[in-house]
């Protein structure tokens, strides 16, 4: 007779909006979790009948709030005392799975835990340089755990910030990983680029932050040559990289300074017109 695992009780959580080329990936690798809480935004292409083709999968609507904001809600709607968070666009690995499998079989004696997420440009693992691989808080008990910050969202364990409560979590083996999406590069990275430089510019400004002409000028060439001196070794990879990465920070200053300086925004009707 042959034996069947019994499914992880975990609720891995999930974001999703118009996911239809990577959810496949994703979902296939969390066939082995008893629930996937994944909250969508609004779908409009194949993304929710995806979804709705796997038996684990909870789909839940909750029209887009923010990043901190629909985290904090995915973890809500969690069934399970223990929470796994994945992106749209990675799977997690075989070993991922058995490792999480046998932490949570053991009693962990940690709030959260930390996995090790494989970076992706064009085929190519990012081991080293900027933008390298990176351990990611992604595993935690969630009546302790609080999503905070904004676009590069943060914890709070028991209310207190994550720096501050180090004792508290944990690293699962190297080798257990969450894979990026191994075709990742340019289109894709364009492609999100508007939309990720105006949230991180606008969680900025909330902030309080104020930004120059000369620093929005200086900007591109100090992060180019910063940037490019770590990612020499990644020879061609390694000069798209640095120019994405100067790019997008670039235009993170630009916005802030249109937005504080100029203070002119073409939709708001009640702002007079240059001029």
């Amino acid at each position: 007779m042959r034996y069947i695992m019994e499914k992880i009780k975990a609720s891995v959580l999930l974001l999703t909006q118009n996911n239809e080329n990577s959810i496949k990936r994703c979902l296939d690798s969390l066939v082995a979790f008893d629930e996937v809480v994944m909250i969508d935004g609004g779908s409009k292409d194949k993304t929710l009948e995806i979804a709705n083709s796997y038996e684990n999968v909870k789909v839940i609507f909750n029209p887009w709030p923010g990043f901190v904001e629909q985290r904090n809600f995915s973890i809500e709607k969690a069934s399970h005392d223990w929470c796994f968070m994945i992106d749209s666009d990675e799977a997690a690995t075989a070993e991922l799975i058995a490792e999480i499998r046998k932490v949570l079989s053991n009693n962990p004696d940690k709030k959260m835990y930390r996995v090790m997420r494989t970076e992706f440009y064009l085929g190519k693992a990012i081991e080293f340089g900027f933008g390298r691989s990176n351990w990611q808080e992604r595993l935690f008990l969630k009546k302790h755990i609080t999503y905070t910050g904004g676009v590069h969202h943060q914890h709070l364990i028991d209310g207190v910030h994550q720096s501050q409560a180090q004792e508290q979590i944990g690293n699962l083996d190297p080798d257990a990983r969450v894979l990026h999406d191994e075709e990742y590069g340019l289109k894709d990275w364009a492609m999100k680029l508007p939309r990720f430089a105006i949230l991180r510019a606008e969680e900025k400004i909330r902030a309080g932050r104020k930004m120059s002409g000369l620093e929005v000028f200086l900007e591109f060439p100090l992060t180019f040559f910063k940037i490019g001196k770590q990612n020499l070794k990644h020879r061609e990879i390694g000069f798209v990289i640095t120019l994405q990465t100067a790019i997008f920070r670039t235009l993170v200053k630009l916005i802030i300074y249109e937005k504080t300086r100029i203070g002119f925004d073409a939709r708001d009707k009640n702002v007079k017109k240059l001029g």
